[in-house]
């Protein structure tokens, strides 16, 4: 099966061997850092998971927006308009857009790293179009087919989906108050489009139900 790159955690990537040793050493600023950990950035730069994890996220007025969280072995890119949190104790190698010349000389490396990011585009723009027409209920109906997607567990023959964080979180990932998202959510399980098995645990119960809600189909 594809790996797919979604908003829960990018697929990993081989980039253990894009770049020599010292190329990392000379080339990318390295850094260890703690769990909970902010990075932020004045310039775009590209920055290299090697090992932990870390979301990436917008803030404004306190509200806080994750545009996806990237595993280790992952590229992403940080500008000033947002901020990558760390999820646990990580390590990254960073550079910013300027002073990368060096690094393109990288056939391999080139061509990994255009590919993450014509990626990571392609995922923002589903985000944007979730946030600009759908309903409440249609951008949590999308996150659930998309994690589904990701996940890709049955049982019974039904999706089986699991959550792995809370409903105050599922609404920093679709744009949504945290008391639009719980009623949204209790909705769909009320109407047994999905079905609540334990806090994390669901099924969807009713796909073509759920799906309805959205403007496109994840599962294409």
């Amino acid at each position: 099966m594809k790996k797919t790159r979604t908003r829960i955690g990018l697929a990993e990537l081989e980039i253990n061997n894009l770049l020599k040793k010292e190329e990392y050493k000379t080339l990318f600023k390295h850094r260890l850092l703690k769990k909970d950990s902010i990075l932020y950035t004045d310039n775009i730069s590209i920055v290299i998971i090697k090992n932990g994890s870390a979301k990436l996220s917008f803030f404004e007025d306190g509200d806080e927006f994750i545009i996806y969280h990237v595993l280790k072995n992952n590229i992403t890119i940080l500008d000033d308009s947002c901020a990558l949190e760390f999820l646990e104790d990580s390590e990254i190698y960073s550079i910013e857009l300027e002073d990368e010349k060096d690094i393109f000389q990288s056939f391999e490396f080139n061509k990994i790293t255009n590919e993450a990011l014509i990626e990571i585009i392609l995922l923002q723009r589903k985000i944007i179009k979730s946030i600009l027409y759908e309903s409440a209920k249609g951008r949590i109906a999308n996150f659930l087919i998309e994690l589904a997607k990701e996940q890709d567990l049955k049982q019974n023959s039904y999706y089986y989906v699991f959550l792995p964080f809370s409903v105050k979180v599922l609404s920093s990932f679709v744009g949504l108050k945290r008391q639009s998202a719980s009623t949204a959510f209790n909705e769909l399980i009320k109407d047994d489009i999905i079905r609540k098995l334990t806090a994390h645990e669901f099924l969807i119960i009713d796909f073509n139900a759920l799906q309805s809600y959205t403007n496109y189909n994840c599962l294409d």
